[in-house]
């Protein structure tokens, strides 16, 4: 073999040599294998390390590995699972890229109602909502709501993309018809001759409102003859619901006798008069009219009983304070509204006889030249009778005691139709003790007693102002 041939399997022995020794190495370095690779998990949800292994060469050495990492299950984010070992000095090492996601949509909570049934000429006015995400806490104010024809779209997305929605359906529909409350009740009488005069009544529809000017009456009364007739009160809604009512009007002879006592008390209900006093009435069989004051919710439950008893709930005031109830037509009426107000709350029927605190003749009213005259006109235009009376017992006033309440009364009784005026305040004894003996001295004289309607004959003082 020549020199160069020499020199050159020599050059490849020795490479061969290095090439090996190579491989010795590499195979000896440590190689780390992961299972799965890079993961995901659920926010809360416990990190499970899905597995591992380390060979050096032919060799497991797996329980070598030190592992750490930074997660944090209650964060959402990127994380890291770092595996190492160390060979020859020197340190080897592999990452796990784990990432905590939210992926939770979050609650979004409708108040109120769902469907909403809705008047077809009303807006819908917003019950409310909640949205509460696990991670972003409350995102109520983050809420979208989109309006598509009947329905309302409500939805929220959390800071992770987790989007959610929720529909509200609103139902435009009106089913109910209205309802007709008739002034007085469904059924009213009247002597021949004596002219009809409607009590009044009132529509009201849960969509529309008061639609009370749009009542049609129909029916004929001739009140020259005696007879039973019929008036028909028809109501129809926006919606095409509609209503009827049917009032009774009885038109009578009159009686031979027409020597009538209307017993009538104002000022009240009070506590310690009124129940007594209805005591006497009921076992006497006798019905009376109570002009009453506002005083509070404490006392309906006295006006509500003296309408169920059949008497007469009418209008007195809410103040009974001269300077304010006088000041001007507006506040007249402002005050008269109220115990109106009230006494419909109590017994459903809306009270349309009055009587002016000190009467129509009063002089207390000077302070306003002329209101008396206007307000007496006024009444009359807003559909309600005022009273006066023509028999005084003087309870108010110069009785002492109940012989003089009792001689007033009698003594004075002259009329058809004797108006009487006491008053039923607290502590008024002295009406409550004659008020039997009234009773009796009437029967037994030829009176009859009866409780004021729209169809009796107004008593009215000459008016001073």
């Amino acid at each position: 073999m020549e020199q160069n041939e020499k020199w050159v399997f020599s050059i490849s022995i020795i490479l061969l040599i290095v090439d090996l020794i190579t491989i010795a190495i590499l195979n000896l370095t440590p190689k780390i294998t992961l299972k799965e690779g890079d993961i995901a998990i659920e926010l809360g949800e416990e990190y499970k390390e899905p597995g591992y292994s380390v060979f050096q060469g032919y060799f497991d050495i797996t329980n070598q590995v030190f592992v750490t990492n930074n997660i944090n299950n209650q964060e959402v984010g990127s994380y890291e699972v770092i595996y190492q070992v160390k060979y020859l000095g020197k340190e080897y090492k592999k990452v796990r890229s784990v990432k905590v996601e939210d992926r939770t949509k979050p609650a979004l909570t409708l108040k109120g109602n769902n469907p909403v049934i809705l008047c077809p000429n009303k807006e819908y006015i917003e019950e409310g909502y909640e949205s509460i995400d696990n991670y972003d806490g409350d995102l109520t104010e983050k809420v979208k709501i989109e309006k598509k024809e009947n329905l309302l779209i409500y939805s929220v997305e959390d800071s992770s993309n987790n989007k959610v929605e929720v529909i509200r359906e609103i139902i435009y529909n009106d089913s109910e018809a209205p309802t007709i409350t008739l002034n007085d009740g469904n059924a009213t009488s009247l002597y021949v001759g004596q002219s009809y005069s409607e009590p009044g009544y009132i529509a009201l529809d849960t969509c529309d409102g008061d639609i009370t000017s749009n009542v049609k009456v129909s029916g004929d009364i001739n009140t020259n003859e005696a007879g039973s007739y019929t008036l028909t009160y028809q109501i129809t809604d926006s919606s095409g619901n509609s209503a009827f009512a049917t009032r009774t009007v009885l038109v009578t002879p009159r009686p031979t006798n027409n020597k009538v006592i209307y017993l009538t008390f104002d000022d009240g209900p009070s506590y310690n008069i009124t129940p007594a006093l209805l005591e006497i009435l009921k076992e006497e069989n006798v019905k009376a009219t109570f002009f009453v004051l506002d005083h509070g919710d404490s006392l309906d439950y006295l006006i509500k009983r003296a309408y169920d008893e059949g008497h007469t709930i009418a209008l007195h005031g809410a103040t009974h304070s001269y300077k304010q109830i006088y000041s001007s037509t507006d506040a007249f009426f402002n005050d008269l509204e109220i115990i109106q107000n009230r006494v419909f709350n109590v017994t459903g029927k809306r009270a349309t006889i009055i009587r002016f605190p000190g009467g129509s003749s009063n002089t207390v009213s000077r302070f306003n030249p002329g209101i008396m005259t206007t307000l007496a006109k006024e009444v009359k235009n807003r559909g309600f009778h005022y009273f006066d009376w023509n028999v005084d017992s003087e309870d108010a006033g110069s009785a002492r005691n109940s012989n003089d309440v009792y001689r007033n009364v009698v003594n004075n009784l002259k009329y058809q139709h004797n108006v009487v005026l006491m008053h039923d305040y607290s502590n008024n004894y002295k009406t409550l003790n004659a008020i039997r003996d009234i009773i009796r001295y009437g029967k037994e004289n030829g009176y009859t007693f009866e409780a004021i309607t729209m169809s009796t004959p107004e008593v009215h003082h000459g008016i001073a102002n």
